[in-house]
């Protein structure tokens, strides 16, 4: 029980709009003559990889495709899956139409890093410099 309370999940979307979740304890640690661990089965259905990052069940995603469609989606509605599998439909995208750009937002609705007062300009530590007469 306690290791499921600390679980984090990586989520996985390809250019034709498939995505899953999985585990990151099915990620082992690797050195530095590591081949590398596969994290999603690359077909010609569902393309290849264009984002992975960490989400919580809280967060949002938003996809954004190259004709302009972007459309959000709450992360608990994402199945988990194994590491090594194609994963679920996420968003439709017409044959010519890629998946361009994926970014995760969190419960309140914003960007991670982004803060909430978008007209005032981000303080400073440091005073002007004084003129010298």
């Amino acid at each position: 029980m306690e290791l499921q309370a600390v679980e984090q999940f990586l989520l996985t979307v390809t250019e034709r709009g498939f995505g899953k979740r999985s585990s990151a304890y099915e990620y082992r640690k690797t050195g530095r003559g590591g081949q590398g661990i596969a994290g999603m089965d690359i077909t010609q259905k569902n393309g290849p990889v264009v984002g992975a990052f960490p989400v919580s069940e809280s967060d949002q995603i938003m996809l954004v495709t190259d004709g302009g469609q972007l459309i959000r989606i709450p992360v608990a509605g994402i199945r988990i899956a194994g590491r090594k599998t194609q994963g679920v439909t996420l968003f439709k995208v017409e044959t010519a139409e890629r998946v361009v750009s994926v970014t995760r937002l969190d419960d309140t609705g914003e960007e991670p890093g982004e803060e909430g007062d978008e007209g005032t300009p981000p303080a400073t530590d440091s005073a002007p410099p004084s003129l010298l007469v």
